[in-house]
């Protein structure tokens, strides 16, 4: 993975990221870094829950989840090779394949908690995610995300051949009015890193 050069192929999130499945777990480290799981602090205190992982990959946040012990566990990706890597706790986590521009096939109220971590980015209709987001989560819960400040495009090699995936590049103030459009009470976290803002925490309460 790298963030340079010009005139490369850009893939749809589902074609790249299946591309990249076998390999996308030697990056979880720098993923993880983004916020040194400081939004550990921000899930509830309740065990029992139930949530979904939206955008969840190959299960990396599965590790800080696991210990709520959560009644029902979705993971819930657009790449079903990526998906199909995610842990499945002997059945216990339910994979569904699914594109988060479209309508979510989840019953209203269906959660108490949604997490999604450097997803924003590859979505274009971001109103219609949010608008989801809030229709599946019970009153007062939260849907937690980590989004990324990507000043650059990641190069992703598959083989011999290099490319990017799409990306969209949303402005903070802009997805801020988006939560509160939708009806979210919003807290934003800054992250940073040697002294230099690369992103946030967004934890948006449904109210």
């Amino acid at each position: 993975m790298s963030y340079n050069q010009k005139h490369i192929l850009i893939n749809d999130p589902k074609t790249g990221y299946n591309a990249i499945a076998e390999q996308y777990g030697q990056h979880h480290k720098h993923l993880d870094s983004f916020d040194k799981g400081v939004f550990v602090k921000y899930l509830p205190k309740q065990e029992d829950i139930s949530l979904i992982d939206l955008w969840s990959g190959d299960g990396r946040l599965y590790k800080f989840l696991t210990p709520l012990k959560p009644v029902k566990y979705v993971a819930c990706d657009i790449a079903e090779k990526l998906l199909n890597r995610h842990p499945n706790n002997a059945g216990r986590v339910e994979k569904v394949v699914c594109d988060l521009e479209q309508p979510l096939p989840f019953d209203d109220e269906s959660f108490d908690l949604a997490t999604s971590f450097f997803v924003l980015e590859h979505i274009e209709d971001i109103e219609s995610l949010f608008s989801e987001v809030y229709r599946i989560l019970k009153m007062w819960w939260v849907w937690i995300i980590g989004h990324f400040i990507q000043r650059r495009e990641f190069i992703w090699k598959k083989d011999k051949n290099q490319f990017k995936i799409q990306f969209f590049n949303h402005r903070i103030q802009d997805l801020e009015k988006i939560a509160h459009d939708c009806f979210f009470d919003i807290h934003l976290i800054p992250i940073y890193e040697n002294a230099s803002l690369i992103g946030h925490l967004l934890v948006c309460k449904k109210s």
